[in-house]
This record gives C-alpha cells, sequence and structure tokens, in this order.
C-alpha cells in the first residue's frame, strides 16, 4: 500500500524548502516569512525521517543511510546535479541575454558540456575500478569546482572557445566522474531485492539535488541582480521616469525578470539604449558570477564529503 503519510510529509518537507528559498529575495532573508517557510520545511523533515524509521513499509528505508557508501554516494550525486542545473538554468539565459544568441544558438552553444559527458563517462568507471571510488567521485566533484570557478570569470566580452568552453568542459568530466561510480556505489551497497529502493534514491537524488540547485543558484542571483539592476538605472537620467511613462509595471517588471528587462532595453529611448542594455548585462554578469561561486563552494564542500566519507571500495557487509 502507498505510504500516504510519508508521501505527503515529503511533499510538504520539499515543496516549502524550495518554494522559501525562491520567495526569500522578495520576503528578505531573515524575515518572518522566510524563518517560518524554513522551520515549516526543516521540521516536517525531521518528522519524514522519524515516521520513515519507524514504519513496516516505507516510502524510503531511511535506516539504508547507516551506509557511509550508500549515503556518501547518494550525495555526492545529490551535490553534482545541484551544481549542475544551477549552473545550466543561468548559462542558457548568458547565452541568450548577454551575449544574444537565440533560442537554438544557445543549445548549440552548450553541447561541449554533452560531448565532454559523453566521452568522460566510459573513463569513469575504469577509473574506478582501478583508483577506488573515493578518489574518482572527489575528483569529480573537485573538477566540477573548478569549471564554476572559471565560469565565475565570464562578462558579457568572454570568448567562448576560453573561459566558456573551458569551464564546460570541466563541469562535464566532473559530472561523469561522479555519476557513473556514485550510482554503482549506491546500487552496490543494496541487497538485490532492494534494487529497485537503490535506483529511486539514485533518480530522487539527482531530482532533489537539481531541484534545489536551480531554486538557491537562482535565489542568489535574484538577491543580487536586483538591487544592481536598480542602482544602474538610476544612473541613467531620465530613463525610470521615461519608462513610468510608458508603462508603469515596466520597471518593476526588469527587476523580476532578467528577459524583461533585456526586451525593455530594446524599447528604451534611442538616445540611452546602449546604456540600457549595459545596465541590465552588468546586473546579470553580477549575479551570474557570485551564483557560480555559491556552486564552487558546494562541489568542494563535497569533494571533501567524499573523501571522508566515501568508502573507496564495497565492504562485505554491503549488499
Amino acid at each position: 500500500a502507498l505510504d500516504k503519510v510519508g508521501f505527503l510529509l515529503s511533499v510538504i518537507a520539499i515543496g516549502s524548502l524550495v518554494f522559501t528559498v525562491i520567495e526569500s529575495p522578495h520576503w528578505g532573508w531573515g524575515s518572518a516569512k522566510s524563518n517560518l517557510g524554513f522551520a515549516i520545511g526543516m521540521l516536517t523533515l525531521v518528522g519524514f525521517v522519524i515516521f520513515e524509521s519507524k514504519k513496516e513499509e516505507p516510502l524510503l528505508e531511511v535506516t539504508f543511510f547507516k551506509s557511509a557508501r550508500f549515503s556518501a554516494a547518494t550525495g555526492s550525486i545529490g551535490i553534482a546535479f545541484f551544481c549542475l542545473f544551477g549552473f545550466t538554468f543561468l548559462v542558457t539565459q548568458y547565452f541568450q541575454f548577454v551575449r544574444g544568441y537565440d533560442t537554438l544558438s544557445a543549445g548549440l552553444h552548450t553541447i561541449p558540456f554533452a560531448v565532454g559527458a559523453g566521452i568522460t563517462a566510459p573513463l569513469a568507471a575504469r577509473a574506478a575500478l582501478k583508483f577506488g571510488t573515493k578518489r574518482v567521485v572527489a575528483l569529480g566533484l573537485f573538477n566540477m569546482s573548478v569549471g564554476l570557478l572559471i565560469a565565475s570569470r565570464m562578462d558579457a566580452h568572454s570568448s567562448y572557445w576560453g573561459h566558456v568552453i573551458i569551464g564546460m568542459v570541466l563541469m562535464a568530466n566532473g559530472l561523469s566522474f561522479v555519476t557513473s561510480p556514485a550510482t554503482d556505489a549506491v546500487m552496490g551497497s543494496l541487497p538485490r531485492e532492494k534494487a529497485g529502493v537503490g535506483s529511486a534514491v539514485n533518480d530522487i537524488s539527482r531530482e532533489v539535488g537539481g531541484t534545489l540547485g536551480v531554486a538557491v543558484v537562482g535565489s542568489v542571483f535574484v538577491s543580487l541582480y536586483t538591487p544592481r539592476l536598480i542602482s544602474n538605472f538610476e544612473k541613467i537620467p531620465g530613463l525610470i521616469s521615461a519608462l513610468n511613462k510608458m508603462n508603469p509595471g515596466l520597471y518593476p517588471m526588469a527587476q523580476d525578470s532578467v528577459g524583461a528587462a533585456f526586451a525593455i532595453s530594446q524599447q528604451a529611448p534611442a538616445p540611452v539604449r546602449p546604456m540600457v542594455l549595459a545596465a541590465v548585462s552588468d546586473s546579470f554578469v553580477q549575479g551570474f558570477q557570485t551564483a557560480c561561486l555559491i556552486g564552487v563552494g558546494m562541489a568542494l564542500v563535497g569533494s571533501l564529503f567524499a573523501l571522508k566519507f566515501l568508502p573507496a571500495r564495497p565492504k562485505p557487509t554491503d549488499s
């Protein structure tokens, strides 16, 4: 039978955390609404763990996380996808709005990421057999941190064949070094009859990590982009009053949406149009660079986490 209580608790826990992270830039970090949202998410998550640990047929067997190999590998996958989804969420906007690529071109310019991951994936499994899961996964997360660090130096004038492609290839390489060995560690640490559970947890770690990555990275971006945009627009004589005359909703819309801000820059009075475009681009880059540094920190923490807790080889008690 479906564990309805566990299902409901998990939805409330993840949903409230993600929703609070997304809305906190508007509410204010540390505000009553923000603190309440985080409190609801954390308390519900604790309640979920307690409830599932006592249920005979739980939605998620939390006791599996007592295995260092299982929990460390799951956490490593979650962190890798946190970084991947957070970066992808912003870099596609960077290509379209800052570099001026159309939608198809923006997608094509991310192909090196897929190529790099595809080339590295077969090597990752062999490397894990030779050097151990611990070293390979830790190296993968470290490579992702280096790639994100390089990406954090990207601006409107960065060469695609410089910072952009080097950062993407390093992140792709790192992702492959994490996913294949870590997935093998998750599946190999469980009995065969629990393979379905292992597969589900592996997928959930990717989805939750990716969801939180978009929410956290996006919120950090907005927290920096909006005040920078306001400051830049205020420096352009007559711009805000002109936008309010055109449509009172344009200026608030530009603060909430990068796409709207770039569209508005095309409608600005001709004499100030280049200044408006530069102001929006500068605001985006400010948020983008700092958001990438959040990914750097997460990947580095994940690398150290893997080195500390992820066993290099399966123990006889595993599976």
